[in-house]
């Protein structure tokens, strides 16, 4: 095998790529986080340390479930996770992403706010709680929005997202529009072709990432409506081939270059 994906057989992007690594006469594998943990073996020998097998690997681990349904699942999971944790963290090969001291996705974290602190950037109103946080005094052009921690489900309020909660609560510009960058490693790539060069999303996107310890990903910037002005809305540690569909072609063989050189 000259890949292992981790991640879910069910995700049209490890499907893509899978199949961009055999047109090109590569093996690859999707495994989930189980059954990946249980082909890596980790040894010290002499106060030497090596990893088996030696592989180029992508990570597609998403976050767990804030509320535990079994007792027992959950503890062999936490078990591979700390395997792959180990074992990625450790490895020779190519590992995209890797993970770090911090966490399997970089330094990124539950809240939006805190992530782009740790990036960098200012932050505004966020709040967690147990209930339904109710909006705070209107703000002009802005909507308070809910997201609920279990579901990860959204909602406008006063709707409320189909879940139990936690809950997370944040404001969101309701006039601007959107541009996704797609990053790996020092490239990057705008979705969409509108002129918007003087913003520069592209070193912004690839700076914003690095500082997080990511080196691949996307960032969904917020565009004022005079184009004048950009603000980070969400950063994708595993982004959807419906985000990188546009830019396949530039993304596909910097893929694999990255794995393969």
């Amino acid at each position: 095998m000259d890949l292992l994906i981790i991640g879910s057989t069910d995700d049209v992007f490890c499907q893509a790529v899978n199949e961009l690594v055999r047109q090109k006469g590569y093996t690859s594998q999707v495994l989930d986080v189980c059954n990946a943990a249980r082909i890596f073996s980790i040894s010290v020998t002499s106060e030497k340390l090596s990893i088996t097998p030696e592989i180029p690997v992508i990570l597609r681990i998403p976050p767990q479930m804030p509320i535990r349904t079994s007792f027992d699942d959950s503890f062999i999971y936490d078990e591979c996770l700390a395997t792959l944790w180990a074992a990625m963290t450790l490895s020779k090969s190519p590992v995209i992403n890797r993970p770090t001291a911090n966490s399997l996705w970089g330094n990124l974290s539950y809240s939006s706010n805190l992530t782009k602190l740790k990036a960098g950037y200012t932050s505004n109103l966020e709040i967690f709680s147990s209930q339904v946080p109710p909006s705070p005094q209107a703000l002009l052009n802005k909507q308070w929005y809910l997201q609920d921690l279990t579901t990860y489900n959204t909602a406008a309020y006063p709707e409320i997202p189909e879940g139990v909660g936690p809950f997370r609560a944040s404001w969101v510009s309701t006039n601007l529009e959107y541009e996704i960058v797609v990053v790996l490693e020092d490239k990057a790539w705008r979705c969409t072709n509108t002129s918007l060069e003087h913003l520069q999303l592209e070193e912004k996107s690839i700076s914003l990432l690095r500082n997080l310890d990511l080196v691949f990903g996307t960032v969904t910037w917020s565009i004022d409506s005079n184009l004048e002005s950009a603000n980070i809305a969400r950063i994708n540690p595993y982004p959807s081939l419906e985000e990188i569909q546009f830019v396949w072609s530039d993304f596909a063989p910097a893929l694999l270059e990255t794995i393969f050189s």
